[in-house]
């Protein structure tokens, strides 16, 4: 097939839809990708994409098209304009592209305007759109815009509400999110798909962390308001008399400085470290050091149903999981037996959880093991992609707009 992919994010932003293009490549479509100008997460724009520069690539086989848009700035505003700026360039930039496509795949994360110039796509070229939704909208913006009957908030969800109706198929990350679609946007189940997110099936040669005489909890990833962070600390405050203990946090977000400052306030540096954000590259380095992972995420919208990639990564990396989370990916942790797993935002369950972890670290020996059991049979690349072409297919057959 020739896949028209729209993204506002791709390489060198590291995101699964790199490797996913890529294995497509490898497949055997042509894969071409709409993005934007990289500056996620550093709110930068790198000087070799600036003034014009490196508007098409080909990277791994994957003919890449950037069109321009404004860096995410440092508050809600460089973030809107961010937003809008990608959508409208974006849009006008389908207007001359080729037209020589069978299938158009938005890989749909925040925002969701970045679907509306694969719309304008879809019309012009007449084929089946298929979206595969990482972040639900409006959801994904409760933690911004708490009140629902706001004027702002009802018009992104009509947004909203349109663009995924646009859609031939939605693919969606957990089994919660059938009843969000049908419910908030009207989308028949039949045009619903689930697709588990998959994770780097490298980290299934990660071996058993040597001992360094302290416990190491590694939490990865985003550490934003959504991630509750101060859950681990809160949990970490009601052990922290605990000796030889250690949280890494290998990530970094819009909630960083705050977390560091609570530590700081609570005292608790000595039982923190900040690592920042580092390439996928460096992740097998991170956990090799863990003897647990740690997994949170608030439940005060539907997103905290949602089950974070990260948790993929942390089971084919063979690592015990300790989560304070609902939703799916509970669901997962207990089915799985990779882990012990509380409610959302209960620390004082999770500091439970953390010190028997600490005290009893024989009793979880065969987590490690039931995780990664669960993710070869569950999340790898293959079935994820298995289950990708298989909707592709099932979009072309069915295709109603030749």
């Amino acid at each position: 097939m020739k896949i028209l992919v729209v993204c506002q994010y791709y390489y060198p932003e590291q995101f699964r839809i790199n490797d996913i293009c890529e294995q497509l490549v490898l497949e055997g479509h042509s894969v071409t990708v709409l993005t934007g100008l990289p500056n996620y997460p550093k709110d930068k724009i790198p000087s070799e994409y600036k003034w014009g520069k490196k508007r098409k690539e080909t990277i791994r086989g994957v003919d890449v098209l950037r069109t321009f848009e404004m860096s995410r700035g440092s508050n809600a505003l460089g973030l809107a304009i961010n937003y809008l700026s990608y959508m409208v360039s974006a849009s006008f930039k389908v207007l001359l592209m080729k037209k020589d496509f069978d299938l158009i795949f938005v890989y749909q994360l925040s925002p969701i305007t970045m679907a509306i110039p694969a719309i304008i796509a879809k019309k012009i070229i007449k084929v089946p759109l298929y979206l595969y939704s990482c972040d639900i909208w409006p959801e994904s913006m409760k933690n911004i815009i708490s009140n629902e009957n706001s004027f702002v908030y009802k018009l992104i969800k009509k947004i909203s509400t349109y663009i995924y109706s646009q859609c031939d198929e939605i693919g969606i990350t957990s089994k919660p999110f059938y009843e969000y679609f049908n419910k908030e946007h009207s989308i028949p189940l039949s045009k619903i798909s689930y697709i588990p997110q998959h994770a780097e099936e490298t980290y299934l040669n990660i071996e058993e962390p040597d001992n360094n005489g302290t416990i190491d909890f590694v939490f990865m990833g985003n550490i934003g308001i959504a991630q509750d962070i101060d859950c681990i600390i809160n949990a970490v405050y009601e052990i922290r008399n605990e000796v030889n203990f250690k949280v890494h946090l290998v990530g970094d977000g819009s909630y960083l400085e705050k977390s560091k400052l609570i530590i700081n306030d609570k005292d608790l540096s000595n039982h923190f470290v900040f690592h920042g954000r580092h390439p996928l590259d460096k992740m097998p380095e991170f956990y090799e050091l863990a003897d647990a992972c740690l997994l949170t995420l608030k439940s005060d919208s539907l997103v905290g149903l949602t089950m974070p990639s990260k948790l993929q990564g942390y089971m084919a990396a063979g690592r015990t999981v300790i989560g304070a989370i609902n939703g799916a990916a509970q669901q997962v942790i207990r089915e799985s037996k990779c882990g012990v797993c509380v409610n959302a935002s209960d620390y004082s369950a999770l500091a439970i959880a953390m010190k028997d972890f600490i005290e009893n670290q024989d009793n979880y020996s065969n987590c490690g093991k039931n995780g990664r059991e669960y993710f070869v049979k569950n999340f790898t690349k293959g079935i994820y992609m298995e289950k990708l072409n298989y909707q592709f297919l099932k979009l072309m057959e069915e295709n109603k707009y030749v």
